[in-house]
């Protein structure tokens, strides 16, 4: 008999976790949109944009890499190392988005996104980005929510 993905793990959930469990993964997924970092990369290389915008880049790249295999084991394992790698994941794009933020306050937009943003407020994705992140960073810290990493089911 096939398991689907994570199906025995899901089956003694309660709606709300299941809610839970599914805006986590879709919000984690919803972070290959990071990849956006690769041009910044090439025009900080290229000396158009401030060196400054590398770190938040790479950082960028780093949880868009890991965004996949992440949502995996959220959705199909769980324990203590998925809900570390987790914490750990959001901390550092909370850091990310931190980094971001003061550059933005510092140096302005960088030239490599223009054409993304158009005229509009720089800011409004890092600050929505990390106000999402610190959201599924405490609810990880819930006992209900963190129960479903360190409970056996």
């Amino acid at each position: 008999m096939v398991e689907v993905m994570g199906e025995r793990k899901l089956r003694g959930l309660k709606g709300i976790e299941k809610l839970f469990l599914a805006g986590l993964v879709i919000w984690i997924l919803a972070q290959l949109i990071r990849f956006i970092a690769l041009p910044l990369i090439q025009s900080v290389a290229d000396g158009v944009d401030s060196p400054a915008w590398m770190y938040p880049a790479i950082l960028d790249l780093v949880t868009a890499i890991f965004a996949i295999p992440l949502a995996f084991a959220v959705w199909r394992w769980r324990g203590l190392t998925v809900w570390t790698l987790l914490i750990v994941y959001f901390s550092l794009s909370i850091v990310d988005h931190i980094g971001a933020l003061t550059n933005l306050s510092l140096i302005g937009s960088p030239i490599a996104f223009k054409e993304f943003n158009g005229d509009g407020n720089p800011f409004t994705a890092p600050v929505v980005q990390t106000a999402l992140d610190i959201l599924f960073f405490y609810l990880l810290l819930i006992p209900r929510f963190r129960g479903l990493f360190f409970e056996v089911r």
